[in-house]
Order: C-alpha cells, then structure tokens, then sequence
C-alpha cells in the first residue's frame, strides 16, 4: 500500500510556538510573584491613552457603544477604522491606503502569505525577531540575515534576486531609528529590482514619526508599512492593527485577508484612539516621546554602572543591553528577575541562541527605579551562591590533596596587594557587616546598599588563608566551620 502523504506542511516541523515572554519554559508558575511588573513589552511607558488625563476618551461611552454591535458581524470593510488610520498618519493618504488586521504579525503573515511562494529569497537583518523567521519558512522561503547596515547597501544582484525585504525600524530589539532618507534611498532601489520591501513601524510613534516611509506607497506597490495601535497607545488587551500600501496593493490585501479579524470592541476602541485630537501630535503622544527621551537616557544611565550590564545606544522606547561580562547568562538573568516579580527580555531568539542580550522596556521612573532595586538583589543573592559553590570547590580541591590556585590566570590579580594569596577568591565570611575589618556599606549603581571587601585584605594572607582552608576542612558542617574560623583567626585580629 502506498504510503500517505504527511497531513501538515514539512515546514511546520521548523517552526516552535511564540510566546510573549519565556517565562513558562524557565520557572515554575507557583514560584512567580503575582503581577509581575513587566519590562520585557514594547508598550509606550506612558501608560494606556485612557488613564492619560484630557485624552478626550469616554471610556464607558465606548464600550456601551461596542455593546451595541455584539450581536452583529463586524463590517469588513472597517470604513471608520481604516479612515482613522489614514487621518492619524497623514501624508494625504485614504481609507483605500489602509489595510486593517488583528495584529502586526497577522499583518506580516498575510503579506508574505500573498507573495512568497518557494524557494522564494528573504532578506532579514541580524538580529530580526523569529516570528520573521518562521513566517517566512512556513510559505517555503530561503531566509538570508545582513546586518542592517549591510542590508540597507546590499549589491543590486542580491536585493533582485530576493523577493521580499522585511525589518522594524525603529529595529527590534535595538532601538535604533533609520532615517527616512536613507529609507527612501533603499525602497527605491528595491522597486527598480521588483522587490517587496516590508518595514514594520510598530513603535515609530514614540520615537520620530516624520521618518515614516508611509508617505511613499501612493503609486508604489512595492512598499507596504505596518503599523502598531497596541503599542502607541499601550492598550494591548485591544487586538488591532493597521498596515499602508498603494490603493492597488491595498485592495488586493483586503480581498484575502480574514474576513471579521478585528471584532467589535477592537474596531470601536480603535477607532477611537486614531481619532484622538491632534493624531501623531496629540498631547498624549508629545508627552509620551519626551518621556521615552528622559527614562531611557536615565535607564540606560543607571544599568550603564553594573558591573557586567552594557546597554547599548537606542533612539525608540527599549534598549539592547550586553551582559557578556556578567557572572550569570541572559537566560538565568531573566529567570532571577522573575523570581523576583520582574519580566525582561531575554533575546537568545534574536541572536541564534546566543545567551548574551537582554532587551529593557521602558516604564515610569517609580517602577525603573523599583526595577534597579530588583537588579542589585538578584546580582547580591547570586553572588553570594556563587562564593558558596566556589568554596566548596576550594574545600574539595584541598582534601583531595591538591594544593589550590594562589593566583591562576586571574585578570584582575592582584586586587588587594602583590603577593597576595587567591586561595578564597569569594570570602567565605561574606558579609561579615563588621566594619572593623575594613569592610563597609556602599550605595551601589542600582539604589542597593551592598557590603564593599575593597578595604579588607585578612582572606588573602597566605598565612591566614591557610589557617582558615584547614578549619573548613575539618569534619562538621561548613557553616559551624566558618563562625569557628571567624571566632579563633579573624575575630582576635580587629
């Protein structure tokens, strides 16, 4: 008997569920602090348009009115939707400019779902999100990443020979805003090579709008810009989004698109905060970029002093941060922080599994500062782990009779006096709190005070060193050894 076909598409295999964040796949629930505070969105830090003050929102008048069309279909042509969106943007386009959807990826999806076809070339910056990557395999592309400055100048043989070029701009996770002018520059080069450019403009309101592309897809059907209701205007309970085309290629992405994807209470509240007064120069939205300004450069300020934490320059409402340097990866970062009640980033997705980057939303002062408070708990807590399992390292090392490392290859030797002994590079009476042996309290960079050994030279005495390994050697518990050696070596000496 011949053997059936598989039922699902050989590329579905490629591709792994989405999730807002990885928190599921990291701790367990039960050990989550209820409502975490969560910097891991792209939600303007603002807050939603209707706690803004004078937004001129009438929140219950809203929602009686998407009451009234609950037991109706939705009208899919989305007439004060879509003209909201054109109205908002500006830039003379109309209704038939605008293509409504649920959400910024069913957006992405429906184009590439129309255009790709197997085989067919997507050129990807490095890093994209993977959702770009999966959407893109699904419909049987061969995907290529560049980074985007390399892509933006990509020879003439190569951008012809793809069919599609999608990235964010401001760029996902970077920050980093492009400017219309060199935009207009590449969208023209890929309309002379036929080529799709797709540029997802999700969270270009609360950086610089003018740079927008939108105004450049009247008669070109080879542009179509993707924007974001959700993050605007931090209402991500609310599942709608628009995307701005030539009124061809508008038409043809309305005639496919799911019919009735934006239902009732999305279509009213929508609508409405498109039509806000002012539009892109609201007095909601000014606001809302001079904090972005102000948090970020204050953000990026502060994390910029932890040790092991490099936050890299963005021009929109998240930043990169680099924590190769760090004692712990991103991933075991972003797992500490949830136990704490803290959502972060964690881009390994973005970067090939590499765990090396996490990305930072922006929020109100209060809470960036209750989040710092949080970095330097965790970093405080891991550290002290850390010392303790490399102690019991040193004890195992000598009672199997091997002498340990009094230096090494340590790159930072010697960080007390020359000469001195590493045995215990981690003090294993961290922190005594005694102020005696030198040792103090300092405010650090993220708002904590921490216990500062800087002063403090007793652990690295080649003969008290040894003296202190042999006590913790001796049978017992390692914690009645260490009060034991802090009692007969330390204590007589202050």
């Amino acid at each position: 008997m011949e053997e059936k076909r598989p039922i699902l598409n050989k590329n579905v295999n490629l591709i792994a569920q989405c999730h807002h964040n990885v928190l599921p796949k990291l701790v367990k629930m039960d050990s989550l602090k209820t409502n975490p505070i969560d910097f891991s969105t792209r939600l303007n830090p603002m807050g939603n348009i209707f706690q803004y003050q004078n937004n001129g929102l009438d929140l219950t008048s809203l929602i009686e009115r998407s009451k009234k069309h609950v037991s109706q279909y939705p009208d899919n042509r989305y007439l004060e939707l879509r003209n909201a969106a054109a109205c908002f943007i500006g830039k003379g386009l109309t209704y038939e400019n605008i293509i409504p959807d649920s959400g910024i990826h069913e957006l992405i999806r429906l184009v590439l779902g129309s255009t790709l076809e197997k085989g067919d070339l997507v050129l990807l910056p490095f890093p994209s999100p993977v959702e770009y990557i999966h959407f893109s395999v699904l419909f049987g592309a061969r995907v290529i990443h560049l980074p985007l400055h390399e892509l933006l100048t990509v020879d003439d043989s190569i951008l012809g020979s793809a069919k599609v070029v999608l990235f964010s701009n401001p760029s996902n996770p970077g920050g980093i805003l492009t400017s219309r002018k060199e935009l207009r520059l590449f969208a023209e080069r890929c309309t002379k090579n036929k080529t799709l450019l797709i540029v997802d403009e999700s969270c270009i309101e609360l950086c610089d709008p003018s740079q927008t592309l939108a105004g450049h897809t009247f008669d070109n059907n080879f542009i179509v810009i993707v924007r974001s209701i959700v993050h605007a205007f931090s209402i991500p309970g609310i599942k709608a989004a628009y995307a701005v085309a030539s009124e061809k290629m508008a038409q043809h992405l309305n005639n496919i698109r799911l019919p009735w994807s934006i239902d009732a209470l999305a279509d009213v509240f929508g609508t409405a905060v498109l039509s806000i007064e002012g539009g892109i120069n609201s007095s909601y939205l000014q606001d809302s970029r001079k904090l972005v300004h102000s948090q970020r450069n204050y953000l990026i300020n502060r994390i910029g002093k932890i040790y092991g934490f490099s936050p890299q320059p963005s021009d929109a409402n998240y930043f990169l941060v680099d924590v190769k340097d760090l004692f712990m990866d991103s991933q075991t970062l972003t797992e500490n922080l949830a136990m704490k009640g803290f959502c972060i980033k964690d881009c390994s997705s973005f970067f090939q599994e590499q765990k090396q980057f996490i990305r930072i939303g922006l929020r109100s002062q209060e809470e960036n500062d209750i989040f710092l408070k949080a970095i330097g708990e965790v970093l405080t807590e891991t550290s002290k782990e850390d010392a303790r399992e490399r102690l019991e390292a040193t004890i195992e090392t000598a009672m199997s009779g091997s002498t340990p490392a009094s230096r090494g290859t340590c790159q930072y030797y010697p960080c007390h006096f020359k000469g001195q002994d590493c045995t215990f590079c981690f003090c294993p009476f961290y922190a005594c709190e005694d102020e005696r042996t030198g040792g103090k309290w300092i405010v650090a960079s993220s708002g904590n005070k921490v216990w500062s050994c800087e002063n403090c030279t007793y652990i690295h005495q080649p003969k008290l060193s040894r003296q202190i390994l042999d006590i913790l050697m001796e049978d017992g518990d390692t914690e009645d050894n260490i009060k034991k050696a802090w009692h007969l070596i330390i204590k007589p000496l202050l």
